[in-house]
């Protein structure tokens, strides 16, 4: 099995378990805010003052214990699930860095690992907020952080994704494409940080879309692969 074989595998199950996550997630946040069409797990990622944090979960654990019970179970799923993205992602450059025979292709490898490790740190503080108590702002302040990590790192990982494409010229219709949307994730995302209630969905899904051509083009390479050795 190549590397990039391992990779498509890899970013399947990374799709399978974010259409489960979907599923579980909360439909909800505890005071719905007019015109923000965010998911409500990515609006509680993005909590940036305590009454931010008050919408999403609610006033106290005790009277929003169903919904803040749901945050919980899909963030302490999301430690296996970040374990596969970032196992996907990090397969994937290092097959690109073999094919290629370029080791600077590993930076991103190890992008992968970092945003990954932020999403540990984010669940965590996630996880804590959800049972009331200790110092809020300090929490938010170790949210953004954390947050940030994960997502900067993740559109870092599409604009790289975007420039691997670009430079294989075998699919010329799949190179365009490809970059355009890796180059577009990046762009959201910098622009969800200074504005995250107008473009925090469009960032998560031009991140998903860039996921699904890393998939796409890992099967193709790998299946050009073997035919050639074949």
């Amino acid at each position: 099995m190549t590397r990039f074989a391992i990779a498509s595998l890899l970013g399947v199950v990374t799709f399978a378990m974010t259409l489960w996550l979907g599923a579980i997630s909360p439909k909800t946040i505890a005071h719905p805010i007019a015109g923000d069409g965010r998911d409500p797990i990515i609006a509680f990622e993005m909590v940036r003052s305590p009454a931010d944090l008050t919408a999403v979960i609610g006033e106290n654990r005790f009277q929003f214990a169903d919904l803040r019970a749901k945050f919980d179970k899909v963030n302490q799923i999301d430690f296996i699930y970040l374990s596969f993205y970032g196992a996907f992602l990090a397969a994937f450059f290092m097959a690109v860095a073999q094919q290629r025979s370029d080791r600077r292709w590993l930076i991103l490898s190890l992008v992968a690992v970092v945003a990954m490790l932020g999403d540990v740190r984010e669940n965590m503080v996630l996880l804590t907020m959800t049972k009331g108590g200790g110092d809020v702002a300090a929490q938010i302040h170790a949210l953004m952080l954390t947050t940030w990590i994960k997502w900067f790192g993740l559109g870092l990982i599409s604009l790289g994704a975007a420039f691997a494409f670009f430079e294989d010229h075998s699919m010329p219709t799949f190179r365009l494409l490809g970059a355009l949307v890796g180059v577009t994730a990046a762009a959201y995302t910098v622009a969800a940080y200074f504005d995250p209630f107008k473009y925090a969905e469009y960032m998560t899904l031009a991140i998903f879309v860039t996921w699904i051509m890393i998939v796409f083009y890992a099967y193709r390479v790998d299946r050009m692969t073997v035919s050639r050795e074949s």
